[in-house]
């Protein structure tokens, strides 16, 4: 498609690992086995799809601030959401 940005082999592989790791950072905070983790893809919806919990979000907060540092600031990016960007948060 013109205008659509590719990407190269390495930030696709780099978007896979990242993938990845928050996939297995949402199976941890949420304690669901490995098959759940599974079905997870980049559009998969944390409200509609996943109905991720805010106990569970506050889990994925402290895990993502382990793995990747204060960098990371969960709480701020989801404040500036407004309702429905909320419900359409993916993965």
């Amino acid at each position: 498609m013109e205008g659509t940005p590719t990407m190269t082999v390495h930030e696709t592989a780099a978007a896979e690992q990242l993938h990845a790791e928050i996939v297995e950072l949402l199976r941890e905070a949420t304690g669901e086995e490995p098959d759940w983790a599974a079905a997870i893809t980049p559009a998969t919806r944390l409200e509609d799809d996943l109905r991720i919990e805010s106990v569970e979000v506050t889990a994925l907060t402290d895990l993502l601030r382990r793995r990747y540092g204060d960098r990371v600031d969960l709480p701020a990016f989801l404040a500036e959401l407004d309702i429905d960007q909320l419900i359409a948060l993916t993965v």
